[in-house]
């Protein structure tokens, strides 16, 4: 069983209202609708090196989303936006 962890309460670009209960990700990951944070972040291992920051995985009506806020080793901070299902990254932005 994958355990799916929420870090976070909010990124700049979350909207609160897609966000998906815990319980409900869980069920996701173990009848295999989406894949697990582990499985994703497998991955995108080059991308994803650092200290996570957020984690959040909404729904936007039948879509699945990861987003993914990370601190860098160099100390600058990226956010991504993968899809769940996937694993396909669809955005990236950086910070400072």
């Amino acid at each position: 069983m994958t355990v799916v962890f929420f870090l976070g309460t909010s990124t700049v670009y979350a909207d609160p209202e897609d966000e998906v209960d815990s319980d409900v990700a869980v069920e996701l990951v173990s009848t295999g609708k989406i894949i697990s944070l582990d499985q994703l972040l497998a991955l995108h291992q080059n991308l994803t090196k650092g200290h996570m920051l957020d984690l959040e995985l909404e729904q936007n009506d039948e879509d699945f989303t990861y987003l993914v806020e990370m601190l860098h080793i160099d100390g600058h901070v990226s956010e991504y936006e993968f899809d769940a299902v996937t694993g396909e990254l669809l955005q990236e932005s950086f910070g400072e």
